[in-house]
Order: C-alpha cells, then sequence, then structure tokens
C-alpha cells in the first residue's frame, strides 16, 4: 500500500517549503498570501491544470532536476505556484550572479527615461575624465558607447569565454579597479561589430548611472525601482573601490525576482505605476544582437519554446548555477527558478521544466 503523508512544513517567514523525501507525493498547494504586494491564484483559478506542475514538484524533489533551491509560477499577475527546496525558503535572499545584469539594464532604461542619460550613443569614454590617461585610448576605444556596453559589442578585448583574454572576468577582478581595468584594455575590434560575453562592461555600466545620475547605484535603484516595486532589503556585491557591482552577485528574494519579471510583462507598470518606459521594455528585450549564439538583448537573453506545434517566444535573466527569470508574454506568464549548480551543464534545467511540464499545464 503506497504511503501518503504531507510534504509541507510552514517556513517562519508564512512560506511553504518542500521537504525532498523521495517516497512522498506533492499534492498542489495555492501560495501563502503575503503583505509584499503579490496577489495569489489557483492554478486552476488561472486555466492551469495542477497535474503535470505536480509532477514537475514530485520530480524536483527526488532530484530528477538537480539541486533546485526554488520554483514560482506567475500567471496573469497572479502567484499560482511557490515551492522551496534543499532548505530554502520564501525569507531567504539569493545570489543571482549575472542575472543582476538585467536589473543593469532595468536601471539604465530608468536613467534614459528620465533624460539622466541623454542617449544610448553618448561615448562611454566621455564619462570618464580621469586624471590619469586611459592606455590604449585609440580612435575606435573613443567611439565606444552606451548601446555597445548593452549589446556587449564593445570591441574590447574583453571575452570571459576566453581564459587568455585579457579581459577575462578572473582577470578583472584580480584589480584594485576593475573599471579602469576594463577601460584600459586594448581595442580588438571596432565598437558595435562583434558581440563577446564581457562581465567587466557591465561593471563599467555602473560607473556611468553613478556619473549620469550623481547617486550611488544603489540609491539610484532604490529610489527608482526598489521603492515601486516593494523590493527590501537588497544586498549588493561591491567592488574593490566600494562601488556597486552591477555585473553580478546581487542577493535577492525569488519572490521579489518574479516582480522584475513582472514589471517588464507589464510593460514596465507595476499597480498602475510607470516605472519603466514600455518603449525601454520593447528595446532592451527584442534581438539586438547575437551572442553565445542565441538572441540578445540589452542584457537580456532571448529563446522560444516549441510545444504542440506552437512557439512561445520569451526573454530572460540568467545568473550562474540555474537563477532565472523568464518571461513568456504570449501566455502572460513569468516563471522564476533558483539553484546551486554553478559551472555546471546542468544549470539551465527550467528551460526542461517549462517545455515538459509548465507549458503542458496551460489549458
Amino acid at each position: 500500500m503506497k504511503k501518503y503523508y504531507s510534504i509541507f512544513v510552514l517556513c517562519l517567514a508564512g512560506c511553504t517549503a518542500l521537504q525532498d523525501d523521495p517516497s512522498a507525493t506533492y499534492t498542489y498547494q495555492v501560495p501563502n498570501q503575503l503583505s509584499d504586494g503579490w496577489a495569489v491564484a489557483s492554478l486552476q483559478s488561472q486555466q492551469m491544470n495542477p497535474k503535470p506542475v505536480e509532477q514537475l514538484t514530485d520530480q524536483i524533489a527526488t532530484e530528477q532536476y538537480r539541486n533546485i533551491h526554488s520554483l514560482l509560477i506567475v500567471k496573469n499577475g497572479r502567484l499560482v505556484y511557490e515551492n522551496y527546496f534543499s532548505g530554502y525558503s520564501q525569507s531567504v535572499p539569493e545570489n543571482i550572479y549575472s542575472a543582476t545584469k538585467s536589473v543593469t539594464s532595468a536601471l539604465v532604461g530608468i536613467a534614459l527615461d528620465r533624460k539622466l542619460i541623454k542617449s544610448l550613443d553618448e561615448k562611454v569614454v566621455d564619462y570618464f575624465p580621469l586624471e590619469a590617461p586611459l592606455p590604449n585610448l585609440t580612435a575606435a576605444k573613443k567611439q565606444m558607447t552606451i548601446r555597445d556596453l548593452l549589446t556587449m559589442s564593445s570591441g574590447l578585448e574583453c571575452a570571459d569565454d576566453d581564459p587568455q583574454s585579457p579581459g577575462n572576468e578572473a582577470r578583472m577582478y584580480q584589480s584594485a579597479d576593475w573599471i579602469r581595468y576594463i577601460l584600459s584594455l586594448p581595442m580588438k575590434t571596432n565598437p558595435g561589430t562583434k558581440s563577446n560575453y564581457c562581465t567587466g562592461g557591465v561593471a563599467v555600466l555602473g560607473g556611468i548611472l553613478e556619473r549620469a545620475t550623481g547617486k550611488t547605484v544603489d540609491d539610484f535603484a532604490e529610489e527608482n525601482l526598489w521603492k515601486p516595486l516593494g523590493i527590501s532589503p537588497i544586498r549588493w556585491d561591491r567592488m574593490p573601490t566600494g562601488q556597486v557591482n552591477t555585473s553580478g552577485r546581487m542577493f535577492i528574494r525569488p519572490r521579489d525576482m518574479a516582480k522584475l519579471g513582472q514589471l517588464f510583462l507589464n510593460n514596465g507598470q507595476w499597480e498602475g505605476k510607470q516605472v519603466i518606459s514600455a518603449d525601454w521594455v520593447a528595446e532592451s528585450t527584442r534581438k539586438q544582437v547575437i551572442l553565445r549564439d542565441q538572441e540578445y538583448g540589452y542584457l537580456w537573453w532571448r529563446r522560444d519554446f516549441n510545444f504542440n506545434n506552437k512557439t512561445y517566444p520569451a526573454y530572460y535573466a540568467s545568473g550562474n548555477g540555474g537563477h532565472f527569470i523568464v518571461v513568456l508574454p504570449s501566455e502572460n506568464l513569468v516563471v522564476v527558478s533558483t539553484a546551486g549548480n554553478l559551472n555546471s551543464g546542468i544549470g539551465a534545467q527550467i528551460f526542461g521544466m517549462i517545455r515538459f511540464q509548465i507549458l503542458p499545464a496551460l489549458l
């Protein structure tokens, strides 16, 4: 006779956490209603079938999907599914690594909306009138724009994927001033002609935000992004100079990650307030370049999901280890997952979850 029992324990923060018991069978429960701005609803009320989601939860709990920390689903603006695994809970902020870059894109968009940045075609070096002249300050480097940094097309000899590149991420971390280190690199191509994944370029964007807004990045974000969305607290990683690291290692709760996805799905609106312009949302999430053989916008990735002879376009923020905010506009759907698979080939398991369980749950 099969043994059934409750596999939930209440967290101190009011969430539910799923115990990792291979013999347990999950029965769907509506997320807890908290005072954080999220409206909750059942999967059924939003035309989703709980069965595939229940199966998915069992697969996570039994490690068929490896080392998942959280999974959240938002449908039609309502939180319809939320679970935590491996000892994680709703109250635990997670280091989302490079998914931070998409947050930086949002902050650049807000600065542009407020005309603190006049144009994406402004020249990067004009923001850094440094006392000591930059090395390798060629005519090509002088033409590098903010847009080029957003699309990772700076032309700098900076490629995280190439361990021999002087702009490799690990080498930047060894320097005392990341921004100056990156801006001092030699040029490999003309700006805007070729895209290479360059974490350092997003650190430079943080320096531009400081100079354009007259505020620290964390203060600007608090006033213009976190406060309107009711998100608190946020912990930022810092560069050796004490400046916010806008290229990665932000600590944020999964429910708040979902708010960022919903903000973009709502064309920049949250609770009726226009936090980011709809124009920026559209421009930053559409294809701008090809990077790592994938479509890339302004620090947002793009991909299509195919299921049952239908294509579902999506855009997403991605961080090392399995930290994702995935938005499927055609289905009014946001999916968030965090995981602990650093530097692993299984970091993108969320794509399988969406293709094989979440899309089939749509009625």
